[in-house]
Formats: C-alpha cells, structure tokens, sequence
C-alpha cells in the first residue's frame, strides 16, 4: 500500500532517541521531510545525522514543549524551513517515577503532566490554525494501554496519557470539520529504550534466574507471545497519519499483542 506521505512535513516530538527517533526515520522512509523536537539538542543532532545519511530531508526543531511560547517558535521555525506542519506526532513522554503513587515525587509527576498532557496540547494548539486554514491535517498522539487499564508504579505518567487521550477524542470532534483526524496510537509493552532501562534495573534486583522466569510469566499474560517492537508502532503510526487512514479519527488503536482488549 502507497501511504502517499512523501513530501509531506512531519513534526515528532521526543525525537532525540528511541520511539521517536524511529518513526522519524520511519516517515523519512517514505519521502516525508521531518521535524525532530526534543530538548535534548545531542538527540536532535543524532537523529538529524541518521536521517539526513539515509537521504532525508530533516530540521532541527529542538525545543521545551511545556512552553507555548518555544512551541510557537518551533512551528514557526518549521514552517520557514520544510513548509506547514502537515502532521503532528506528539510522542514525548517522561517517566520520572516508577514507583508506588505515594512514594513518588511530586514534582515528578508534575513534570511527567506537563511533558505529556500540557506537551501535546500546546504543540497541538501550535499547529491546528494552519491546517484547519489549508482544510486538513492528521494528528497522532501517542499514548499507552496503562491509560486504558491501570498500572502500578506508574500512576501519574498512565494519569497523563490518559488525558491524552480524552484530549485526543475531544479535539477530534471540533476539528473534524476541517478535514483535521486526531487518533491515539496506544502501545503495550514495547522493546524501546525506556523499557529496555526498566528492564536492565529489574535484571540487577532480581538476579538473572529471578528475571528470566519473571519475563516468561510476562509474555504468556501475551496471546501473541511477544513483547513489541519499535518498527510496530512505527508502522501503525505511518499507517493512522496517512490519507489510507482518512475516516479515521478520535479513535485509539492498540498495538500491544493482545494484552490489553479494551472495547
């Protein structure tokens, strides 16, 4: 299937590393010109080098999301450079606890609500004058099946994303007007380098035998019998942001291996 994305002019938000950064050069893959945010200005870079060797057509958008006024600058930015934002895919995220709610620090799930929920709604206010004024424009925020089920030690990060999503679905009934789709894409347990770190922690706690059996016990709660991987939500990402795509919208598509059914 031709998803028709190229020349198109893609911002993804936590583009300095992992989820990001693949999908970056997922779109860059099939012809998009890319935005790469991130505070970290040592991703940005990385990622730009790796886009930019593959043959893509990429700018420096680094910028603080949890202020609007940065983000209306990087808009701008982007605009001057690769052309209007067609599509916005709002991924940064920051996990600043994993622990019980009430020995989390608080001013790390403020941090963690300002990144994810204020994050995506600023870029998002960004970006939706010009595509409701050009009469269209797709929107993927990205979320995670803790917002939809719960999950312990993360209470304020699943919190987040889970307003993400009520965001999500709200703005899609204001903007659908305008030819403007606002999905969720909403993985599972995916090798990215966050859990990968989680899980490299949990390996020196528990010892390998302990881990090792622990994991196993994970992937059978999996019918498909595998944790996901990067390129999965990469894909399903290119897929909801394409015009194949077009009468989707306020929706939340699981990638998660059939752990999480939620209706």
């Amino acid at each position: 299937m031709d998803l028709d994305l190229k020349g198109k002019t893609v911002l993804i938000t936590g583009a300095g590393s992992g989820m990001g950064q693949h999908m970056a050069l997922g779109f860059a893959a099939e012809g998009a010109r890319v935005a790469v945010n991130d505070i970290n200005a040592n991703g940005v870079a990385k990622t730009l080098a790796m886009l930019r060797e593959a043959g893509g057509e990429a700018v420096d958008a680094t910028a603080d999301i949890t202020d609007l006024d940065a983000v209306n600058t990087m808009v701008q930015k982007v605009a001057s450079t690769l052309g209007e934002v067609d599509i916005l895919v709002n991924n940064a995220a920051v996990l600043a606890n994993h622990a019980l709610f009430l020995e989390t620090d608080p001013a790390g799930c403020e941090r963690e609500i300002r990144v994810i929920l204020h994050g995506t709604m600023h870029c998002s206010r960004a970006v939706l004058p010009g595509m409701i004024e050009r009469g269209g424009g797709r929107i993927v925020n990205i979320a995670t099946d803790a917002a939809r089920v719960g999950q312990e030690r993360e209470v304020s990060y699943s919190a987040a994303k889970g307003g993400v999503i009520a965001f999500t679905k709200s703005l899609a009934k204001e903007v659908g007007r305008h030819n403007v789709n606002v999905n969720v894409i909403s993985p599972g347990a995916t090798n990215s380098p966050m859990r990968i770190g989680l899980q490299e922690d949990l390996r020196k706690k528990l010892g390998d035998e302990a881990w090792r059996a622990r994991e196993a016990k994970v992937m059978r709660l999996y019918p498909l019998r595998r944790i996901g991987e990067m390129e999965d939500i990469t894909n399903a990402v290119l897929f909801i942001a394409s015009d194949a795509a077009r009468h989707i919208t306020g929706q939340v598509l699981s990638v998660n291996g059939g752990f999480a059914m939620v209706g």
